[in-house]
């Protein structure tokens, strides 16, 4: 089983005396970076997502460059490759103008060909939704050195699997991702993701509030506080060639 070191770090962001006035709450948000490492599992480069701003790119890339990943290997010898890593985090403004930001380690593996911190959701079958089912799926896929995704297996831990197998495996094999490498080449990776489809719940508006304030109470938030940590959630990704060792 792949060993798993959680950690939590803060960092102080100083902000522009131009920015704008600091938002009273929390302030949750996912991010990922492609991470180049060396033979011994140090990261070199950092590039973290162009979409966010300057300040928390730097102290994402800082916080990160200060992690270890154990090295690829090809026999015995260990390798140099890059990786993406997901992270939370969460920015808690002070009066001061200061921001408290807190990084979570998430996951590492393949990255998404379309800048996504998530995979796209599959279509509801047409079936299936009028005849008002759902179903709970862990879906495994092998992901191939150009990208593409296919699957391995389909367990039904909820519902009907033929309901639902066609529509799984036309999302899978519309996924792209960018592939972990070694020494400047790519390698394939599996990985496992639980697909959940219904028909009830909360609405949009509603569900949105509620993941809104389950954000505010994440452990990444609550350790921007001072608060204790909670436990995180679980990486996906079954085989990485680059294992985490440290990422506190």
């Amino acid at each position: 089983a792949m060993r798993k070191m959680w950690g939590i770090g803060l960092l102080m962001v100083a902000l522009s005396a131009a920015s704008a006035e600091p938002a009273p709450k929390p302030i949750h948000f996912r991010a990922h970076a492609r991470v180049a490492l060396d033979a011994q599992g140090v990261p070199q480069q950092v590039d973290v997502d162009q979409k966010l701003p300057a300040v928390i790119r730097k102290a994402i890339a800082q916080r990160v460059g200060q992690w270890r990943f154990e090295p690829a290997r090809a026999g015995e010898q260990p390798r140099a490759g890059a990786t993406t890593v997901f992270v939370d985090a969460c920015a808690v403004p002070s009066v001061d103008g200061d921001m408290r930001l807190a990084v979570d380690y998430g996951w590492n593996g393949p990255g998404y060909a379309d800048g996504r911190y998530f995979h796209p959701a599959p279509r509801y079958p047409v079936e299936a939704a009028r005849r008002n089912k759902g179903g709970a799926f862990r879906v495994v896929l092998q992901i191939g050195t150009d990208g593409r995704a296919t699957v391995e297996t389909i367990e039904a831990q909820e519902g009907q699997l033929p309901l639902f197998e066609q529509a799984l495996r036309t999302w899978v094999a519309s996924l792209r991702y960018v592939p972990e490498e070694i020494d400047g080449a790519p390698v394939a990776t599996r990985v496992a993701i639980p697909v959940d489809f219904s028909m009830g719940g909360p609405g949009l508006r509603e569900y949105r509030r509620q993941e809104r304030e389950a954000r505010q109470q994440s452990p990444e938030c609550k350790a921007a506080m001072g608060a204790e940590d909670a436990s995180p959630s679980q990486p996906v990704v079954l085989d990485s060639p680059f294992r985490p060792v440290t990422t506190g």
